[in-house]
């Protein structure tokens, strides 16, 4: 801890979690350590790396404690670890591309200290490459179970420096109430990647609690495109998130526009050669499915707050490699007025 770092936070222990993070680690665990963290308060939870992560820890950051996951399952085995030895009220939970400013943990701490309904605290994230420039904030979830940013790719300023409750976050970075957390039974760790950390938030705000976005929080985040590997895991784990987690009406009332959403999903994948993607969430769906009874009543057990005042509709994201040229975008900005409209009569019909 340099001379200059503020005190850290009494109630607040760290938690990295990493997978072949040997390259990011160091400037992560900088970061960490001009907030003030002292690096006996951080632990590491290593998600299977074949690196040198490790000998390295061992060598230059002595005082971290690490924590060796056997297999790579992604990262919620992991986060849902750091939250059970959590010994403290709040973890800070960070991945090891989150790169925090120096003032993101006291900011996200006065964003939920004495404040039994957050749940979570998230910064505004930005592109490491491109600091100026914000990737995640203000985030929300469509109600056919996909993210809406509103502010991808505008200029932090435009942000403003007011707190805001949001729907959904990306895993870069949360203080969490580890009690909210503990409570709803942490991250499904049958979400490999992919809707892994918006599932997580939506059980946190059906619990009742609330999801705050600081703005004086900046984490600049190594953003890169992901594989098509991944296409699989996001497409099976978006079908079982909305099975798991809608309540019965909602899933009733939306069933005629996901009969449009879901085909036109099959025809992008089809134009873009991934259409075995497709199939494979439909062979992998049913392991999962195999437990919705039981998921859905933890779910209900509980819910505090219903869809209705968790979902939402507004124009939502598309992978840039999904996008397409302009009458791709044409047709997706009259795609989504009509599921806006759709959903301004389902969601009165919900009340």
């Amino acid at each position: 801890m340099s001379a200059s770092a503020p005190a850290w936070l009494g109630d607040v222990d760290v938690a990295v979690v990493s997978h072949n993070g040997r390259q990011t680690l160091p400037r992560v665990l900088a970061c960490l350590a001009s907030a003030g963290a002292p690096p006996d308060r951080i632990s590491l939870y290593d998600i299977a790396s074949t690196d040198d992560t490790r000998p390295w820890l061992a060598r230059e950051w002595p005082a971290v404690r690490v924590f060796a996951m056997a297999t790579n399952d992604g990262p919620n085995p992991a986060r849902n670890r750091a939250i059970a030895d959590a010994t403290r009220p709040y973890l800070l939970l960070v991945d090891s591309d989150a790169f925090l400013q120096p003032d993101a943990p006291a900011a996200l701490w006065s964003a939920a200290i004495g404040q039994a309904t957050v749940g979570a605290a998230v910064p505004v994230v930005v592109h490491d490459r491109d600091p100026g420039r914000i990737q995640y904030a203000g985030s929300h979830l469509h109600f056919v179970c996909e993210a809406i940013t509103p502010w991808a790719n505008r200029s932090i300023t435009e942000r403003g420096s007011e707190n805001a409750d949001i729907g959904t976050a990306p895993g870069v970075c949360f203080l969490l109430n580890v009690a909210a957390a503990q409570s709803i039974g942490g991250f499904d760790e049958r979400y490999f990647m992919g809707k892994e950390d918006g599932e997580f938030c939506f059980r946190l705000r059906a619990g009742g609690f609330r999801l705050v976005e600081a703005p004086a929080a900046i984490a600049e985040h190594g953003s890169r495109p992901r594989s098509t590997w991944l296409y699989p895991f996001q497409i099976r784990n978006r079908w079982h998130f909305m099975l798991k987690n809608y309540e019965a009406r909602t899933l009733a009332l939306i069933a005629p526009a996901l009969l449009v959403h879901e085909p036109l999903q099959f025809v992008i994948l089809l134009m873009k050669g991934e259409v075995r993607a497709y199939f494979q969430a439909v062979r992998d769906i049913r392991g999962l499915a195999r437990g919705l009874g039981r998921d859905r009543r933890e779910v209900a057990a509980h819910r505090r707050t219903h869809d209705r005042d968790i979902l939402s509709a507004a124009p939502f994201a598309v992978r840039a490699d999904l996008a397409g040229g302009g009458v791709s975008r044409v047709a997706k900005r009259i795609y989504d007025g009509w599921l806006m409209a759709y959903w301004s009569v389902a969601s009165l019909l919900l009340r």
